[in-house]
């Protein structure tokens, strides 16, 4: 029995490729020998470059700025027409006119029908009797409502002689029943008004004592160069002790008033 060879059991097996070299191949050392002889000596071989694109450097336009003019707008003058300015002038003289005629006409059925000073005097009222009070110095005069009929009669007595008191003052003259001329005849520095109707009795006008108050506030009031400060009569601050604060600040102003006078 003969012995298989290795190709024999491959074929058994199919295993065996189905194809085959036909012969040996080439060695690489004789290649390299094949092509060097078939390249001429003198030329080299030289691998062409790749085609080179043409380059376009990149266009860089100017940034052309938008400059925004302000926009000056006209100014438009109002003109006045002449004939404006004519009905103007015609309505303000009218106006002017009918106040000044009211104004005369006012003066004229208010004026006081004696011979009183218009500076003292606005509005004529009835010459009523007052009750005078003079301080121990007479520096100061405290002109207030005649005697008032009341069954607190003493409470008066009592609050008038403490607002005195709260500014250090005492009176030594007490006049019931006195007028303009027996207040002329003292030389005092100052007169202090207590009630409506000796303010409007004093003064010549017609106002409340919150009125003549306001007006003191804004202005000061005078009588014959002598400043005045009204204030209300305690048998108004017994039945409204709400007025009294008001009543202490124009005792504090009068005071304060007198002083100054005093030291100049």
């Amino acid at each position: 029995m003969s012995l298989m060879t290795r190709e024999d059991v491959l074929r058994e097996l199919e295993l065996l490729p189905v194809w085959q070299l036909k012969g040996q191949l080439p060695s690489i050392k004789s290649s390299i020998q094949n092509v060097t002889a078939l390249t001429p000596e003198s030329e080299t071989f030289v691998e062409p470059s790749p085609p080179v694109s043409p380059q376009f450097e990149p266009v860089i336009e100017p940034v052309i700025e938008t400059v925004i003019e302000p926009v000056i707008e006209p100014v438009i003058e109002t003109v006045i027409e002449p004939v404006i300015e004519t009905v103007i002038e015609t309505v303000i003289e009218t106006v002017i006119e009918t106040v000044i005629e009211t104004v005369i006409e006012t003066v004229i059925e208010t004026a006081p029908l004696d011979n009183q000073c218009e500076e003292d005097v606005v509005v004529a009222t009835p010459a009523e009797p007052f009750r005078l009070l003079i301080n121990d110095d007479a520096t100061v005069a405290f002109v207030l409502d005649s005697a008032i009929e009341s069954s607190n009669a003493q409470d008066i007595e009592t609050l008038l002689s403490n607002m005195l008191k709260a500014i250090n003052m005492k009176c030594h003259i007490d006049i019931p029943n006195a007028n303009v001329d027996t207040l002329n005849e003292q030389a005092v520095k100052l007169v202090m008004v207590m009630g409506e109707s000796a303010a409007n009795s004093l003064l010549g006008q017609l106002q409340a004592v919150e009125d003549w108050r306001n007006v003191q506030s804004a202005n000061p009031i005078f009588y014959q160069n002598l400043p005045v400060i009204v204030t209300y009569h305690p048998a108004f601050l017994l039945s409204n002790a709400s007025y009294k604060a008001k009543a202490w600040a124009d005792l504090c102003t009068a005071k304060r008033i007198l002083q100054n006078l005093l030291i100049q």
